[in-house]
């Protein structure tokens, strides 16, 4: 059951879906999987979306034979099998940066390591693999960096993340390296150690570009992160963290790796993700070096990309066969921006992305994110849709 990306609907009952599908409804519509696109998005239908094993908008099929035939309908099912069986969907969230220093690392010092995200219930939890930009050091080791903001979360802020349900965190943005090399070493260290994967660092070059590859059911698909934010108005250069053949560092977002880098992992895996932290912050509209380094991706073949660093909501562009989020804001962060954010959630198989989804979330003024109530989730909606129409 789907209607327009910008559609406000509600989830259905399975009685009011089959209803529609009889009444061939104007404002939504019963469409196979396979002609799903992420221009629409799927209604939850009985609580469950399509891909759930549950889904009840399924059609069953079956081959019958007389005992003679048996071994002709068995040889028949097994040909037609891959052309009408569903495909294999994986549920990807995705949520902007997340700073815990300030209170909320004063909080996780203290011992209550589930507190930053307790309000969000398992909305982390839920989805097949879940995405962040951690935006600050992680750990206890190094020394400032010299630039205007420096964050450091203790090493507790790692088991936070994973209990959260976190379960890939990109480095590839300005406030990585605040610590230096060691801190970003001890953040990668911590991540790992806590079951979830670091993504856009390394200790070289060619580990920073290496994607983070899901498997799941023979069906991979490939994460790739990087960053390109403008110097500082006190000076600072983040490209000097960029990771060379033999120093640690982050990726660059030069167009020209991008698309090596995605043609590259697109041999071994089925559907490749890009993780861009770029532009400028608090301004709505990408600017043109986030728009060069997304459209390249996609063009070398990508099927999404996924934008940090506004630290507010910026537009979707539906680009060639693939979308580009340009901006997903904060998510816990304190005293950084406006407390308005979403829960990126997209579905993706072997022919990309399918349908995208979004839950509004409130970030309280001590950094930590809330699921919106009605009315805030309507407002943040009506924001973002009208943001992601071209004017």
């Amino acid at each position: 059951m789907a209607v327009p990306f910008a559609s406000e609907w509600e989830p259905l009952s399975l009685e009011e879906a089959l209803e529609l599908l009889q009444q061939n409804s104007p404002f939504v519509a019963g469409i196979d999987w396979d002609d799903m696109s992420p221009t629409f998005s799927a209604l939850p239908v009985a609580g469950l979306l399509p891909g759930d094993p549950l889904y009840p908008l399924q059609q069953p099929w079956s081959i019958s034979a007389p005992e003679s035939l048996k071994a002709a309908a068995s040889d028949l099912a097994t040909a037609i099998r891959p052309y009408i069986e569903f495909d294999e969907v994986v549920h990807l969230a995705a949520v902007g940066d997340i700073m815990l220093d300030r209170a909320l690392g004063d909080t996780l010092r203290s011992g209550d390591i589930d507190y930053p995200f307790v309000p969000i219930g398992d909305a982390l939890l839920t989805p097949d693999y879940t995405i962040g930009n951690l935006e600050s050091a992680l750990g206890e080791t190094g020394q400032p960096e010299n630039k205007g903001y420096t964050f450091q979360a203790p090493p507790e802020a790692a088991e936070a993340l994973g209990h959260a349900g976190f379960d890939i965190l990109t480095l590839a943005n300005n406030h990585a390296m605040d610590f230096g090399v060691e801190g970003l070493l001890e953040a990668i260290n911590l991540i790992e150690a806590n079951g979830m994967v670091a993504v856009g660092a390394g200790i070289n070059a060619n580990e920073a570009r290496s994607p983070v590859v899901l498997s799941r059911n023979n069906f991979n698909i490939a994460i790739l992160a990087y960053v390109d934010v403008p110097v500082e108005f006190r000076g600072f250069d983040a490209r000097t963290w960029e990771a060379g053949p033999d120093s640690a560092g982050v990726a660059w977002a030069d167009p020209v790796d991008i698309q090596k880098d995605v043609s590259t992992a697109l041999k071994d895996s089925d559907v490749v993700v890009v993780l861009l932290h770029s532009g400028y912050e608090y301004v709505e509209r990408p600017s043109p070096p986030q728009v060069n380094a997304a459209h390249a991706a996609i063009d070398a073949g990508a099927s999404l990309v996924i934008g940090h660093h506004s630290h507010i909501l910026q537009p979707v562009e539906f680009y060639k066969d693939g979308v580009i989020v340009y901006g997903l804001a904060n998510f816990a962060f304190e005293d950084a921006g406006p407390p308005e954010t979403i829960i990126l959630n997209v579905w993706i198989d072997e022919d990309g992305v399918r349908s995208i989804g979004i839950r509004p979330v409130i970030i309280t003024p001590d950094g930590r994110p809330r699921l919106a109530n009605d009315a805030e989730g309507l407002q943040i909606l009506k924001s973002f849709y009208e943001l992601s129409v071209e004017p």
